[in-house]
């Protein structure tokens, strides 16, 4: 399954046709203590497939039962009932479960294949009977019979499928024996009818003896439940992973005690701890720390986006381990690998990377020895193989040779490793690189079905820059076998294991292969990361000897804060993260934790800027009104333009006035890259070309796509950089008239490691958020696709493309996109508006069946209305000509007329309208063939459906994207 995406949130889905599925009901009750009836409805087919419609027969049925989750497939448990069609009671009473534990229970059928018909297309993985054999389609289309097609056939040892349609969990109640305390604790003259005083026994009373035990036996499941969770959570009792995410929940995890009581007890302190974090009472307490002097502290009135603004937190990197090979990214430490050891930070050196070299039908020309025949195939084999190179009629000896450059690593040793591609007409194979015979063991390509082999490590090699040899050898073939062919999809370099088993220090060889990081050095001169010239946000670091204009030549740190342990002073920060003021003017500098606003009065002829707060009233109410700027606007009275300004319940006074200027990120590594030699457990992180993957299955030498999409054993993940967000104040203080203090942050891992700085050089509108785009700027349309672009099939990777724009410029920075400018004058082009935008088919072409796509998208500011009354929004059915607008408060279908390239007039149709959209919601706009639908949702609230509108005007146009135009 494939995954492809409009922006970071919006995601859309496909892939190849289901199976056929079964569907029952599936109940697990309790029956008194240490038993569990297990009952299932009779199953039936949930959909047809696309093999054959209507109800398909089953013909044996398994209950599996298991004590860690719903069992997977057939075998995955233990097997506690087995039964054929025709005999299912649809009930099972599991009396041999341990009380107090809970069971997990799946309900699996078995199907036989269907027959193969000729008027049915198949896709890869159907199974079909014919002739008594079975079959399975290895290639999607039509197809004649299987025994006499074995380009899109293969015969298949299954003669059965299993198929889970249902399953369930169930407590089994242990007795705490709560029926008989109630019933003890009952008084005795409650218990019997009349009996004499002075019986020597009471008799049971049955009645009330059973009424105590439909209470009781609840207790009991209650007990039970309760049990099972404090085990889970218990600090003391849980398990140590359990304990270490605990502490990384809270930011200790690289503080942790080793001794396993101490670490427990310190994270039960530390959970007590953060439960008070960011009390009004706390923070008095830090006050007082730091200062001396009591405070009256009262809880802040700044709008916080998101929970990645409420604190700071520093990366963690891994402790060195001796089995693990660490690479070099040339020219920069910040993409080079970086480890822990005793205490200090270490980057890897001389250890280059190089990640992949592909040998794909359009990039690699290979020469051979023999009479076989060589083709280039741009038919992929699996998801993300850009295709594969193939030796067709070969004989024992032939040899197929590539000739590689391993020049952006340089001369070296690397691991070479091949991705070669088995069929039922493969040979046995040999390699050699540079004329040294390989480690791999010789290689059977033979295979019922053609598809990939997972990666082959050749061995370790020493290559020189250029004029590199990789030769494949024929030397025989399986029995099965109908040829002797090789095929290879590519192959791909790393870094050789120089720095197994060397330390970053103690070592002769520690110097060649690491390098400390000094406090506040770490730098980052890699071109494809850097601002200018694209990368993956806006990381704006100072170089080194260079004095940044925003600060005062030979200023001291006036002022700074670590939530390691509170400190103050005028020194280096050192250790811990470190928020570093500076004025950019002379004048006096102050730093105030809270207090109320101030704000002046409201001037009609003053420009102001999202966060400044002003005083409006009109009426002369002893309380006056403060609003603050949601946009920059000049002349926009504020309690008539609420998409320009907030009302605020703040009292104005004689404090200074915190305001929020732009919200920025900090992107560091997350993770090490991936190994071909490691081994990888479901849920493993690494990364990969740039970007973070999740492992969805165990896997040894199989690689991530290396682009923000899936395949079967790793999930995307996002890119291979962490967000640390910052939010800059300025704050306007006793300076000289009409000067601001400027404020410059610099930004410190908890190692003292110089991250990164942010200063207030722009007061531009925040428009959309979150906008991941490798380009500051984006071609202007050409109404075409992009040159040199590869449209992948479904459930295969694609490659990312630059959009196009229209009437205007665009740019991204900080990671947010908003447009810059127009590119004429032209009333008409304003009104037909500035778009961002692509074809979603250069993207992709969705299966059939595929009910439309969505996309979403979070608007920060209003628009500047400087070239009249402005709107924005998600575009899409978007053509040169006609195109659907869903702004902030309406939809809306608009007509282009042009004469030549000249927009001559906009016709503008309102189709529905709803309440105002406020900045920072999620909009989210659903576009299919039939219909079109509008919904937003506050952060943390449930989604809001404004409008579903049935129109196929302009349907068959594919433009997505993001539009501002004059409102007309």
């Amino acid at each position: 399954m494939g995954v492809y995406e409009l922006d970071i949130y919006a995601k859309t889905l496909y892939g190849a046709p289901l199976f056929v599925a079964f569907d029952t009901d599936v109940t697990v009750e309790q029956r008194g203590y240490g038993a569990l009836e297990v009952t299932w409805a009779t199953p039936v087919q949930a959909g047809a497939s696309q093999i054959l419609a209507g109800v398909k027969s089953w013909t044996r049925l398994r209950l599996v039962r298991n004590s860690y989750g719903v069992p997977d497939t057939e075998d995955d448990g233990w097997v506690v009932m087995e039964t054929a069609a025709g005999t299912d009671t649809g009930t099972f009473l599991d009396d041999t479960v341990v009380p107090g534990q809970v069971y997990y229970y799946g309900v699996f059928v078995s199907t036989a294949p269907d027959t193969w018909d000729s008027t049915v297309t198949y896709y890869p993985g159907d199974l079909v009977t014919y002739n008594s054999s079975v079959y399975i389609s290895v290639l999607a289309g039509p197809s004649g019979a299987p025994d006499l097609n074995p380009t899109y056939w293969s015969l298949s040892g299954i003669s059965e499928q299993w198929l889970r349609c249902g399953g369930n969990v169930g407590l089994a109640v242990r007795d705490f024996g709560n029926s008989l305390l109630l019933y003890d604790s009952i008084p005795r003259p409650y218990k019997v009818a009349a009996v004499e005083s002075t019986a020597s026994s009471i008799p049971v009373n049955e009645q009330l003896a059973r009424f105590c035990r439909l209470f009781g036996y609840f207790f009991d499941v209650m007990k039970c439940e309760n049990d099972q969770l404090l085990r889970m959570n218990d600090v003391l009792r849980c398990t140590d992973r359990q304990i270490s995410l605990l502490a990384q929940q809270m930011g200790i995890a690289d503080r942790l005690p080793t001794l396993p009581e101490l670490r427990r007890t310190y994270v039960r302190d530390a959970a007590l701890i953060q439960r008070d974090r960011g009390s009004t009472a706390s923070t008095a307490e830090l006050v007082k720390a730091i200062t001396g002097w009591d405070a009256d502290v009262s809880i802040g009135y700044n709008e916080l986006h998101d929970l990645d603004e409420a604190a700071f937190a520093s990366p963690t990197f891994p402790v060195w381990k001796r089995d693990t090979v660490y690479s070099t990214t040339a020219g920069s430490q910040l993409y080079s690998d970086i480890v822990q050891y005793n205490g200090e930070l270490y980057a890897a050196t001389g250890t280059p990377r190089r990640e992949s070299a592909y040998l794909s039908y359009t990039g690699s020309s290979p020469v051979q020895t023999g009479t076989g025949t060589i083709v280039r195939d741009p038919d992929r084999v699996a998801d993300p193989f850009p295709g594969y190179v193939r030796l067709n009629g070969a004989a024992v000896g032939d040899t197929l040779t590539f000739t590689f450059s391993a020049a952006s690593g340089g001369a070296g040793f690397y691991n070479v490793l091949l991705v070669a591609v088995a069929d039922p007409a493969g040979g046995i194979i040999t390699a050699k690189v540079n004329g040294s015979a390989a480690v791999m063991a010789p290689l059977d390509l033979y295979s019922p079905s053609r598809q990939l082999i997972p990666i082959q490590l050749l061995g370790e090699f020493n290559l020189t820059a250029t004029n590199n040899t990789l030769a494949l050898t024929v030397t025989g073939k399986n029995a099965l076998s109908t040829g002797y062919a090789i095929t290879a999809s590519y192959w791909m370099l790393q870094g050789g294991g120089l720095n197994l088993n060397v330390p970053p220090t103690g070592n002769a060889n520690s110097a060649v292969y690491w390098q400390a990081l000094t406090p506040n050095t770490l730098q980052d001169t890699l071109t494809e990361q850097n601002l200018l010239t694209g990368g993956y946000g806006s990381w704006n670091l100072s170089s080194g000897g260079v004095n940044n204009p925003d600060i005062v030549p030979g200023a001291s740190l006036d002022w700074w804060v670590s939530p390691q342990g509170a400190r103050s002073g005028t020194s280096s920060p050192g250790t811990g993260n470190s928020l570093n003021y500076t004025a950019k003017t002379a004048g006096i500098r102050e730093v105030f934790l809270s207090g109320p606003i101030k704000a002046s009065n409201w001037d009609s002829t003053n420009t102001y800027f999202p966060g400044q707060a002003v005083i409006w009233n009109p009426l002369g109410w002893s309380k006056a009104p403060v609003y603050t700027a949601r946009a920059q606007s000049v002349g926009r009275q504020p309690d008539l333009n609420p998409d320009k300004w907030a009302f605020t319940p703040y009292t104005p006074n004689s404090s200074p006035e915190p305001s929020r200027i732009i919200t920025d990120s900090i992107y560091t590594p997350k993770m090490v890259s991936w190994s071909s030699t490691k081994a990888y457990a479901q849920g493993d992180r690494v990364a990969w070309r740039g970007h973070l993957y999740e492992a969805a299955l165990p896997s040894r030498g199989v690689f991530p796509t290396g682009y923000n999409t899936d395949n079967l054993w790793w999930r995307w993940c996002g890119l291979n950089s962490q967000r640390y967000t910052l939010t800059v104040y300025h704050n306007r203080t006793a300076t000289a008239a009409g000067a601001d203090v400027r404020l410059f942050v610099n930004y410190y891992t908890s190692n003292g490691i110089f991250g990164g700085n942010i200063t207030v050089s722009s007061d531009a509108q925040l428009l959309y958020d979150r906008f991941e785009l490798p380009t500051l700027s984006y071609p202007q349309s050409t109404g075409s696709s992009p040159a040199g672009y590869v449209k992948p099939a479904a459930g295969q990777m694609g490659v990312p493309i630059p959009w196009n724009a229209s009437y205007g410029t665009w740019e991204n920075a900080r990671g947010v996109v908003r447009p810059t400018g127009w590119n004429s004058a032209s009333a008409n082009e304003r009104k037909a508006g500035r778009a961002l935008w692509f074809n979603r088919n250069w993207v992709y072409d969705p299966p059939a069946g595929q009910q439309g796509e969505g996309a979403y998208v979070t608007l920060m500011s209003a628009p500047d209305n400087s070239a009249g009354t402005m709107e924005h929004g998600i575009v899409c059915r978007y053509s040169a000509t006609a195109y659907w607008l869903a702004s902030r408060d309406r939809l809306t279908y608009t007509t282009v007329t042009l004469s030549g390239s000249t927009v001559t007039a906009v016709a503008v149709t309102e189709v529905a309208t709803w309440p105002p959209v406020q900045s920072g919601e999620r909009f989210y706009v659903r576009n299919r063939a039939s219909d079109i639908q509008v919904q937003a949702r506050v952060p943390g609230a449930s989604w809001r459906t404004l409008a579903t509108v049935n129109d196929t005007r302009n349907n068959t146009a594919l433009g997505w994207g993001l539009l501002e135009r004059v409102r007309s």
